[in-house]
Formats: C-alpha cells, sequence, structure tokens
C-alpha cells in the first residue's frame, strides 16, 4: 500500500508497531519501537535502518536521548518523551502517574498522578481522533477525527489499524503508522 502521499520503508518490524518518533533535530531520522521487542532507527531520505536495538520483551515506546536507566514505575512505562528545554526526561507509565527525570544524574525529579486523564486516539479501524481535555465549547470546536491506511482494489476497500502516531515539533505536522512501517 504506497499511495502518492505515503511510502514503505525497508527492513520493518516484524510486530506491530507501539510509537513512531521524528529526530527533534531534523526530519531525517526516525525511531521506531515495537511489539517484536526492538527499536529501530531508519534514514528517511535514505529508506535505510541504521540501527537496531534489541531488547528482552515488547517496547512501548521510545525516544531520542536516552543514555542509561534513568528510573522505573510500578507498571509498564506507555510513553517517554525528552524535553529538551529543561533537559528532563517525561515518562508515562501505566501505574497512572507521569514522572519527570533528570537524565545527568538519575533521579526522580517529580511524579504526577494522573488518573483517568484525556488522550489521543487511534484505532484499529483506520481512524484518528484528536480531543481537548479543557471542556469549554470554543476548546472543543477544535477537536477532530479522520480515518486513514485505506486502499480500494477491486471495488474492495481495505482498511488497515493505526499503530502509532508522531507528531514532528518543527514542521507542526504528524504521521500515523500501520503494520509494516507505511507513513502516511
Amino acid at each position: 500500500m504506497t499511495g502518492s502521499n505515503e511510502f514503505k520503508l525497508n527492513q520493518p518490524p516484524e510486530d506491530g508497531i507501539s510509537s513512531v518518533k521524528f529526530s527533534p533535530n531534523t526530519s531525517q531520522f526516525l525511531l521506531v519501537s515495537s511489539w517484536d521487542t526492538s527499536v529501530r532507527l531508519y534514514d528517511v531520505p535514505a529508506n535505510s535502518m541504521r540501527l537496531k536495538y534489541q531488547h528482552t520483551g515488547a517496547v512501548l515506546d521510545c525516544a531520542f536521548y536516552v543514555e542509561n536507566l534513568v528510573g522505573t514505575h510500578d507498571a509498564p512505562i506507555r510513553c517517554v518523551e525528552y524535553c529538551p528545554e529543561v533537559n528532563v526526561m517525561v515518562t508515562g507509565s501505566w501505574d497512572q502517574t507521569v514522572k519527570l527525570w533528570d537524565p545527568r544524574t538519575p533521579c526522580n525529579a517529580g511524579t504526577f498522578s494522573q488518573p483517568e486523564k484525556g488522550y489521543v486516539l487511534s484505532s484499529i479501524e483506520g481512524r484518528v481522533a484528536v480531543e481537548y481535555l479543557d471542556p469549554s465549547p470554543e476548546v472543543q470546536k477544535k477537536k477532530y477525527a479522520f480515518k486513514c491506511h485505506r486502499l480500494k482494489e477491486n471495488n474492495i476497500e481495505q482498511i488497515y489499524p493505526v499503530n502509532a502516531i508522531s507528531f514532528h515539533n518543527i514542521h507542526n505536522t504528524f504521521a500515523t503508522v500501520m503494520m509494516g512501517l507505511h507513513l502516511q
């Protein structure tokens, strides 16, 4: 499935993709984590895999920066982000906490309980919904949803699940990913 605005990267993960992240400094590099226990670094313009890190279990998220272990949660970590402006690693876990870490001195810089807060949603039906937590009518007008990862052949529409979403902080765009690493 490759349309005019999508392409398939070589050497994709062998199982579901859990996260994709563009490099914070350039759109050339894409980091991909997967349920196949790997994290892969791709050079997008060259369509090549630069590095592959193998782990002992499924990798649910990835981030550009981490050089060593900074800490743990009481349940699996679902998301990881590095914030270069303040040199802090932010992790979100299924233990319903968000933790801040100083990667220079592996210590917890803060823990914040987040019971039942909002989220951006993707689905196995090839849909993405962007929601806002602020209940005001003005903010709620900004939410939207769309269909993606569909291919019609011989009058039959194939619908592919959305496995991950990555926002690009420089270009203010995002990519959705389906199994096999098709970017759209």
